[in-house]
């Protein structure tokens, strides 16, 4: 696949679960291992993971997500998708209340697609600190660089 497939797929989310689950062939495996997603086989457990991502109504408390492509690379056959993603008007993401939190987060998927371009592996990846260092949790610093180390020692 390509750049504008990567922005197609990213679009979809905004769109409805029916138009990203439409980019999946009917054999496929999903996997988000931050969320302890693994092996999802079924379209509509796939349906229901990503119904969340088109919601609209700013007032619910699930919020309205964005994402943006920062690139792809890749083939054909496999590609590598790296994205950010933030939500707004959020009440609530993994169990924590972030209401009135500006957060965001970036990560990358990787993807293997069939013949017809469909996608029949997936596994992102995104980095879980960089939200909980947005929405303030105690205890989640932003790490050290060796630079930062020596002159804090």
């Amino acid at each position: 696949m390509d750049y504008a497939f990567a922005v197609r797929w990213l679009k979809a989310f905004r769109h409805s679960p029916e138009a990203v689950c439409a980019l999946y062939a009917d054999d496929f495996l999903f996997e988000d291992p931050i969320l302890d997603q693994f092996q999802i086989t079924d379209k509509p457990d796939l349906h229901r993971l990503f119904a969340p991502y088109a919601n609209k109504d700013r007032e619910n408390g699930i919020g309205v997500h964005n994402f943006r492509i920062r690139g792809y690379e890749g083939d054909r056959r496999s590609g590598l998708i790296r994205w950010e993603w933030s939500p707004e008007d959020a009440a609530i993401f993994l169990g924590l209340d972030v209401t009135g939190k500006v957060f965001w987060t970036q990560g990358h998927t990787f993807h293997q697609y069939d013949e017809q371009g469909r996608i029949t592996r997936e596994s992102s990846w995104w980095d879980v600190t960089q939200v909980l260092r947005g929405i303030g949790t105690p205890g989640v610093e932003k790490a050290l660089t060796p630079t930062d180390a020596t002159v804090a020692a």
